[in-house]
Order: structure tokens, then C-alpha cells, then sequence
């Protein structure tokens, strides 16, 4: 029997998922969404070090005299965010890039877990309408990310501002990128279950700090130069792994 996941070893997932990668009827979809992974990653590094100096030097040189010593405090707490944005963002654009993918995958470790591996489809018009089935509900997925998600930005860059209250930007920023991620990650699945992406968002909302530990393990590894390569379809099995072990029959 498959051990259940609690907030505490949702990372143990993740590393499953990496385990899973090199399975034979698994590995062959990640290469194509990695290849283009690099290329997403490296545009978006060179970008984001930019952006971050440029804001950087801005907030610095915006501190009164009398405040200079929280500097450094402001620079932790601004790379912390800058790096919470980088990854959520990384991750938002290479999920919308792989969706076809990852459909895919979540449907094999969905047949792989529930012990049915002779039912992995393989022809050519399944895989199609898996692919195509993943990537319209990505799009629904931004639908429902990305007004919200620039609520929250807008949020976070006025705390950002204001001395003390400052040190929730990075939490609040945090928390909303961890649902978001746990959300995406184990909408693949439910998709392949034939359930709504409202439905996903009921079920992770009762088990919002199973979800939220999730998606905080997720956003973790993305934040994390070149591992975060990897990391999205092994996120995307994690997702499936613990979307059949604790969400499947909520």
C-alpha cells in the first residue's frame, strides 16, 4: 500500500517524480519540453538579473539617511521576492510551453499508480487529443491566474514600500505562487480524471495546507538554477502522485 503525504513530505513526491523521468514510456516526453526549457531559462535569467539590479539600485537610493541601515534588510527581503517572481514566472511560461507534454505524462503515472499499464494509450490521434485537451485547459488555468495574480503583485510591490509591513511581501507573494503551483500541477491529472478545473480548486482548498506545502516544495525547486530544468514535468508527476493518493476521492 502507497504511503499517504502529509504537509510535512510533499518534497517526497517531487523526488518520485524525478525517479519517474527515466521510465520508458515516460522519459521520451520530457525531452522536447526541456530543450525548450533551456532556452525560456536562459531569456529569463539574463532578464530577471537586470530587473532585480535595476530595482534594487532604486529602492537603495530611495531609503532616507537616517533608515541606511535597514539596507540590507531591504536587499534581503527584495531578492527573496525578486526570486519568488522569477520562479512562479519561469514556471507559468514553461507550463504553458509543455502542457501538451505534461498532459500526456499525468495521464501514464495516473495508468502507472493505479496499476494499469496496459492500458497506456499510444496511438497516434490519443495522444493528440491528450495534448490538445492539456493545452486549452492551460489557458484556462491563466484565465483564472493571471487577473489574480496581478492583484497580488500590485499587493506585494506597495508593501514592499512601507518600512516593517515590508517583511510580508515575500510571504504574501509566497503563499499566492504556492497555491497557484499546486492548483497547475494537479490539474493535469484531474483533466485526465475528466474532472473541472473548479472542481480541483474545491478539492485543494480542503486540503489547502497539503496543497500549499506542495506548491511551496514545487516553487522551492524552480527557484533553483538549472535543477529547475527537471523540475517541471518531475512536478508534474509529483502532482499526479499525489493528486491519485489524497485527492482522487476526496
Amino acid at each position: 500500500m502507497t504511503a499517504s503525504v502529509s504537509p510535512l513530505t510533499t518534497p517526497s513526491v517531487i523526488i518520485e517524480g524525478f525517479k519517474l523521468l527515466w521510465h520508458r514510456r515516460i522519459r521520451w516526453l520530457v525531452i522536447f519540453p526541456t530543450a525548450i526549457n533551456l532556452i525560456l531559462f536562459s531569456a529569463a535569467t539574463w532578464f530577471a538579473a537586470a530587473w532585480v539590479n535595476d530595482w534594487l539600485n532604486f529602492l537603495i537610493a530611495s531609503v532616507p539617511t537616517w533608515l541606511e541601515w535597514l539596507v540590507w534588510i531591504i536587499w534581503l527581503l527584495f531578492a527573496l521576492l525578486a526570486l519568488i517572481i522569477y520562479a512562479f514566472t519561469f514556471t507559468l511560461l514553461a507550463n504553458l510551453i509543455g502542457s501538451p507534454f505534461y498532459g500526456i505524462i499525468a495521464e501514464r503515472v495516473i495508468v502507472l499508480e493505479r496499476g494499469d499499464s496496459d492500458e497506456i494509450q499510444s496511438s497516434t490521434s490519443a495522444l493528440l487529443a491528450t495534448a490538445w485537451s492539456s493545452f486549452c485547459r492551460e489557458l484556462q488555468i491563466i484565465a483564472y491566474m493571471l487577473p489574480r495574480t496581478l492583484g497580488i503583485a500590485l499587493v506585494t510591490v506597495v508593501i514592499s514600500f512601507l518600512p516593517v509591513i515590508n517583511i510580508l511581501a515575500p510571504l504574501v507573494a509566497a503563499s499566492w505562487a504556492a497555491w497557484t503551483l499546486a492548483l497547475q500541477y494537479m490539474d493535469y491529472p484531474a483533466d485526465s480524471d475528466a474532472l473541472s478545473f473548479a472542481e480541483v480548486r474545491q478539492r485543494a482548498g480542503k486540503q489547502r495546507l497539503l496543497s500549499l506545502s506542495f506548491g511551496l516544495s514545487a516553487l522551492a525547486a524552480a527557484a533553483i538554477p538549472l535543477f529547475n530544468l527537471l523540475l517541471l514535468p518531475a512536478a508534474v508527476i509529483g502532482g499526479t502522485l499525489l493528486w491519485c493518493r489524497e485527492y482522487n476521492k476526496i
